[in-house]
């Protein structure tokens, strides 16, 4: 016998070790939602894009400027 199984739903393959239910479709898990991270990709997306644009802004102009004047 196999020790690992494959979900049915979406294709995810776990071993027995970790349980009987797909770890992924599980009721468990869609409870336990990850906020996201840094690069767009969580609740606060807007606030940290903006962030982003301000200091590539800000390196930009630190870069022209040591170039024109150091260089």
């Amino acid at each position: 016998m196999t020790k690992f199984r494959v979900c049915k739903n979406c294709d995810f393959e776990w071993h027995l070790l970790d349980g009987t239910e797909c770890p992924i479709c599980s009721a468990e898990d869609s409870s336990k939602k990850l906020m996201g991270g840094v690069f767009g990709t969580g609740k606060h997306a807007s606030a940290w894009a903006t962030f982003f644009k301000a200091l590539g802004l800000v390196l930009l102009v630190y870069i022209i400027r040591a170039f024109m004047f150091n260089g």
